[in-house]
This record gives structure tokens, sequence and C-alpha cells, in this order.
């Protein structure tokens, strides 16, 4: 007889193969086998007297050992089950490999949108990662957890760097970096003294922090923090324009007096009658000549604030910061400060963004979040007075109650353009603070604010309540569908296809499920927060040594960095709330209440775990609405394998992201809004709620305004507007390009979208399962 192996050749059948595999089975199990009962099974094999696959034969073995041995059999199992892994491991990352070095288009190479794959470090970094996710597997991971991603029970994210010990993501206390300059690897930066400086050190900072973690960065309050800078530039200029009116550029007497006369004297760009007086008298000109150099000064320090906004656009979407041409994955928030060098920053930055990159492209980085806080950036009242005179509100001739309205009105209008900035709403309940006042400099302390797809870091059990200093250590993403799959399929075995008890006896098991799955993933993260937590500052020098994550600048080199990543979140996240509940009901959350209320629960069930598994631990557990990107369509791919096809829960290529209503939905802006807000809420670790337009939306910029109110309505934590931007790189046309532009009829075309919560300029770049979803989004009326 002969033996068909895997590959599919035939060899003669070896007894001794077998022998071996029982006495070693036997030896595992401390079982007394004799030789005979070893022959015996070699025999019934050779009594069958045809060619048989190596599996059909493992086959054979188990059966006669669970006859005689069971305790032997299930040791034979657990082998033959882990050769298996290994085996594929093997087969799999070897096809990878190969996908790599011939440039493949696949969803490896593709993974990240924010990577080119197919560079040369492009290729590097997808090898590194592959080969790094095996040694995970196989010598880091607790085979249980191992087992579990590896079936498609949980996603463990950021696997490639689980050896590094590194956090995902972190907030900067940009202050505390200016104030004190901070160490870099060659030497100590000192305290910027201009705004071009103020931006071109907060990207380095950007940049070199990337080196240390594996995530997004975040400037949780940009306006508070170039601030300083813009006043900086404001004294430096008018001195030097009264310099240069008393004929004294180069006397280093009169210099330095004016400089002492000016910085005393001048504490806003926005200077009054008063401090007027205060400088003529001091500097021996009349009121009309300091009048004069103030608005010269103004002016120049407007123009420098623009051009700084400009580079810290420009360098953040062309420093690469890790192999692949990856840029800094960066976020911004922005929006509170209503000073008017803050106001100053923030306008400026509008502009570079309007005009966008070098070739009008639009920026992907840094994502750009505006803070949106009745008081200071909105108003009903105001929100009235612009509708009812959209006019005169749209060429900025109304005067506002709240002093940043008219940043929120441009704020709406270059989303309408460039897709950013997104909203963050800190009237939203679980986004207030109690220690917020308005007349508090420092009230960005106690503001929420949020990175990346949809990070978000704010309550506390270690420390203060606050996003600063602070980020995400790890996550991992539960597979919501296969929990709904699974529940179905053992309702129905329990009760039969057509029992009128079916569907509630499935939801029962469904939640069941999501518990048990939930208290899983707590402690495989805080099994890896332990892992984590054992690396040693000097691991992390830039991060610890300059209080990055608040508390490191205390440690010494060698102190292990546990309690300065314990103020962080460990995510337990989930994907596929839509598809569960097709698998359950036959419709989506998104039109069926019954289904919405049984999704609503699963996330609470997950959120009170969350909390219970924080207060046992003292860690910052927390639900959260995971951002799938490559992610959608593995789970996919492999419950399709595992349980074949199920219509509507996974015959598409991806799974829906976390709580979103299904993309296909006919549903409204308002609607979608109304349905989604309520999982904000339950997902404290970070979520998202986007509205998809049809049209150009720069062409209907109330329409976004009002958009934007229903979700500080109706309780969104985080909301973005997507629509097509798109961009002719032969001639520069902007607008919505079907196939060719309309103007040249190019065919290259830029189109500019939103993969979860950041942006990408080609949709090439994307894996094949979001470029699916994306041709599936409907245009929310």
């Amino acid at each position: 007889m002969k033996v068909v192996k895997r590959d599919g050749k035939k060899v003669n059948f070896d007894a001794n193969k077998i022998i071996c595999a029982i006495n070693k089975a036997a030896i595992a199990s401390k079982e007394d086998v004799s030789t005979k009962f070893a022959l015996e099974v070699v025999n019934k094999i050779v009594d069958l007297n045809k060619d048989l696959k190596v599996e059909e034969i493992q086959d054979l073995v188990e059966k006669e050992l669970m006859k005689t041995y069971p305790d032997m059999a299930k040791n034979y199992i657990l082998y033959r089950d882990m050769r298996n892994i290994e085996r594929h491991k093997r087969t799999t990352i070897k096809k990878s490999f190969d996908g790599i070095v011939t440039v493949e288009k696949n969803d490896i190479n593709n993974e990240n949108a924010n990577m080119a794959g197919n560079t040369p470090a492009g290729q590097m970094m997808t090898f590194a990662s592959e080969t790094t996710k095996d040694y995970t597997h196989k010598y880091l991971l607790n085979p249980e957890y191992s087992n579990a991603h590896m079936a498609g029970d949980i996603h463990i994210h950021d696997l490639d760097y689980y050896p590094t010990k590194t956090s995902t993501c972190v907030q900067y206390d940009l202050q505390k970096l200016f104030t004190n300059g901070f160490k870099s690897k060659h030497g100590k930066i000192r305290e910027p003294k201009s705004v071009s400086t103020y931006a071109t050190l907060a990207t380095i900072i950007f940049q070199t922090n990337q080196n240390e973690q594996h995530g997004g960065q975040a400037i949780p309050a940009f306006d508070f923090f170039m601030a300083p800078g813009v006043l900086k530039s404001f004294r430096r200029h008018l001195r030097y324009r009264s310099l240069t009116f008393l004929d004294a550029d180069y006397i280093e007497d009169k210099n330095n007096e004016l400089k002492e006369i000016i910085n005393n004297s001048i504490t806003t760009i926005s200077v009054s009658e008063d401090v007027k007086n205060i400088l003529a008298e001091k500097l021996g000109m009349d009121m009309k000549t300091v009048d004069k150099l103030i608005k010269i000064a103004y002016a120049d320090t407007k123009n420098e604030t623009h051009q700084a906004m400009e580079g810290f656009i420009h360098n953040l979407n062309t420093m690469h910061s890790r192999g692949g041409n990856q840029v800094v994955f960066s976020s911004i928030n922005y929006g509170t400060d209503f000073s008017a060098e803050g106001r100053m920053v923030i306008e400026e930055l509008f502009k570079a963004t309007e005009e966008g990159l070098g070739d009008s492209e639009t920026p992907v980085f840094p994502i750009q979040i505006f803070k949106v806080k009745t008081g200071i950036s909105f108003s009903e009242k105001d929100f009235e007075l612009a509708v009812n005179n959209w006019a005169k509100a749209a060429k900025g001739e109304l005067e506002f109650e709240t002093p940043n309205f008219d940043l929120f009105i441009r704020a709406c209008e270059v989303t309408s353009k460039r897709l950013f900035p997104n909203f963050v709403f800190l009237d939203t309940p679980f986004n207030f603070h109690e220690k917020w006042d308005i007349n508090d400099p420092d009230r960005y302390l106690y503001e929420v604010a949020t990175m990346g797809c949809r990070t978000r870091v704010f309550e506390n059990v270690r420390g203060d309540k606050t996003s600063i200093g602070r980020g995400n250590v790890s996550f991992t993403s539960i597979n919501m569908p296969r929990l709904a799959i699974k529940a179905r399929k053992e309702a129905v075995e329990k009760l039969g296809e057509n029992s009128s008890e079916l569907e509630t006896l499935a939801v029962e098991l469904f939640h069941k499920n999501v518990k048990e799955m939930a208290y899983f993933v707590a402690s495989q993260l805080k099994d890896r927060f332990e892992f984590q937590g054992s690396a040693v500052a000097r691991q992390f020098p830039f991060m610890m040594e300059n209080g990055i994550w608040d508390g490191g600048q205390n440690l010494n080199p060698n102190d292990d960095v546990r309690d300065t990543f314990a103020s962080g979140t460990l995510g337990i996240g989930f994907i596929g709330g839509h598809n569960a509940m097709m698998a359950l009901y036959g419709e989506g959350h998104g039109k069926n209440d019954k289904a919405y209320n049984a999704l609503y629960k699963a996330v609470s069930d997950i959120k009170d775990i969350a909390a219970e598994k924080s207060k046992e631990h003292k860690l910052n557990f927390s639900a959260l609405a995971t951002p799938a990107e490559g992610l959608s369509g593995r789970f996919t791919k492999i419950d399709r394998e595992k349980f074949g096809t199920f219509e509507g829960v996974n015959d598409r290529d991806y799974y829906i992201n976390s709580f979103h209503v299904d993309v296909k939905e006919d549903i409204s802006s308002m609607e979608k809004i109304k349905r989604e807000a309520p999982f904000h809420e339950l997902t404290r670790g970070g979520h998202i709620t986007y509205i998809e337009l049809d049209g150009e939306a720069k062409k209907n910029i109330l329409a976004i305004m009002k958009i934007v109110r229903a979700m500080q309505q109706e309780g969104i934590g985080y909301g973005s507007i997507n629509h097509p931007v798109d961009r002719c790189k032969s001639c520069g046309f902007k607008g919505i390009i079907e196939c060719t532009c309309p103007v040249c009829g190019g065919k290259e075309i830029s189109r500019t979208r939103r993969i979860t919560g950041y942006l990408t300029g080609d949709l090439d770049g994307w894996n094949s399962y979001k470029q699916a979803e994306e041709q599936d989004r409907v245009k929310h009326n």
C-alpha cells in the first residue's frame, strides 16, 4: 500500500512511524502500552489494502486509541493538532514571503495603507513583521491565547511588536516638553523661541517617539501648546521693526533694552490702547508710529504662523519614521483656546490644510480633530444666527456670542474640502470633566482628546482623569459574528430549526459567549500588560526620560515601566456587530429593534466586564470599538472556512466595523447617528461614527454643520464626515471624478478616502477587504 502525503506525493507505507507515534503518545501519557497493541493497529491499517492519505491513517490510529487508551488518545489528538498548526504556520509564512519577494498585490503587502509595502524598506518591514509574529506565537504567547488568535476567535493586535514590549499610542504634554526642553539621543533641545520652531519641534517629537512605540500619537491641545510660540514671534517681530525704525538694528544695548520693554509689556498679540501708550512712552515714539509698528509685527507674525503650520503639515506627510515610507501616524486636537494666539494658530492651520500639499494633494496626516464645546466653539443661539444669515456667516461678517464659533464654521468648511477635521464633542456626558472651568488657562488638562482611528484615553483608576501623558497599552478584538454563529448552531442542535424558542435561546447563548470571551480577552490583556510592564526604562529612552508617558521621567534606566504604563488603557475590542445580528435575526440592528437591543446588551456586557477587571487589577480596562483594517477580512475568511458561507453574515469579504450600521444600509444620516450614538457611551476605549455624503460636500457647508450639530445633540463622542475627494494627477482638477478627468481626460486619479479613521490618498494601497467595503458604502441623505 501507498501513503498519499500532503503535497500529493505517494510513498511506501512505513509501519515503524505508526509504532513510534504510539510510543511517544504512551510516554507523554505515562501509559504502559504493549508492542502487541501497536502492531495490531498497524495490521488493521494494512488489512485495508488501499492507498491512504496521511490524515486518514492518523484518524484510524486515533480511533483505535480511543477504544483502549482514551487518555492517551487525548494527548495524541493534542499533539496532532499542534503539528497541524506548526505545519500551517510554515506553509503560510513561506507563501507570505514568496508574495513579498515577487511584490504581489496581496493583503499582506497592503495590510497597512500607511506603508509602501513594495519598496525595499517596506519589504523588510513585512519580512520582519511576519517573522516576529511567528516567534511570538512559538515562544512568548500562552498557547491558549495563541491558539485562540490562530483559530480566529480573537485577534491580538500588533503581534509583530509584541516582543518589543512597547505601548500602542500616547498623547503628549507639549507644554512640558517645550518649557523644560527635551532630550534626544545626541543632546538636549532648548526651549523654542518662535512659533516656527514650536511647529518644527512638534514634528521632531512625533518622529523621534514613533521609533519607541507601534501605534499612533496625538497632541491633545495643539492650539494651547502652539500659542506661546505665536506670542514669542510677535514680540520678536515688534522688536526688530522697532529697531529698524530707531535705526538701531545692530546696537546690542538697544536691542536688549527693547527686548526687556517689549517682553514685559506685551502679553498678547491683541495689544490694548493702554499698552500702546506704555510702549510709546518707553520707546520714545508717538502713538501713530507704535500703532503702525504693531500692525506690521502682527502681519509678520501671521505670515510666520502660516508658514509654520504649512511646514508642520508638509513635514508630517513626508518625514518617514519607519520602513516602508511610513509617515508618523499623528493626530492633533484643538478648538477651545480662544486667546488671540491660539485662534491665529488654528486660522492659519485651516488655510494651510485647504491649500494642501505641493500639488494641492489632501494631507492625510495629521488627523485633525476639532473640539466642539458649548460656550466656546458652539451655541444654539450662534447656530441659529448663522443658519438664518448664512451668506453673511460664510463671509465672516457676523459677530457671535461664543468666541470660537467662527472657527467651528471654518472647521466645517475645511472638512468639506479636505475631510479633516473630525469632531470630538466635549459636552457629551461621558466626555465631561468636573474640574473643567472656562476661566482656567489650563482647562485643556480636563478636556478629552482622541487619536488615530478612534483611541480614547480619559478615565483613570490610577490617578487624574485626563488624556495627557497617557495612551493605550494594547488591545485585542473579539470575533463577534463567530460567537453568534456558534450560538445559533447550538440552539438548532438543542431545539431544532423550526422551534419557536430558537431565537430566544440563540440570543441567550450569544450573550453567554460574549461574556466568556470578554473575560478571556481581559486575561490575555493582563498577561500581555505584565510582559510589557517588565520592560526597563532604557528600552524607551526618549519616551521615558522626557516623561512622554507621565511618570517616566522619574524612572532610573533599569527601573521597570509597569507603574508608568499602568495609567494607560487595555482595550477589549470587537468587530462585526451587524454581522452577528444577521446570524441571530436575519436582519441588522440598523432596522431591527430586537437586534439593536441584543447588540447593545452584548457591548454593555463587555463594558461591565472591563469595569470589573479595572477594579480587580487597578488597571484601565475599557471596551473598544475596534478600527479594523486588515482584520475586517481576516475573521471573515477564517469563519467561511470553518462554518461555511451564510448569507448576510460572512458572504462578503469583510465584517462591518464594531457597532456600525451596515455600510450598505439605506439609512438617513440622522437615523444613523441616533442608532450608533448610544454605543459611544459603552465603548470608552474608543469609537467613531461617520456619515457618508454624496456629491461635492464643499458646496453645502451648512449641511455639514447640521450633521455635526446632530452628532452633538445625540451624544456622539467622536464623529467624522466622509465624501469623495478626487484629484487628477495630470492637470490638478479637483472634484468628483468617475473614470476619467472631465477637464483633460486623464486616467491617473488620486482618490482620497477615509479607511477607518484616517485618510489615504490612493485606494490601490488598501487591502482587498477595505476596498470591497468602500465600494459598498451607501451615501446617507
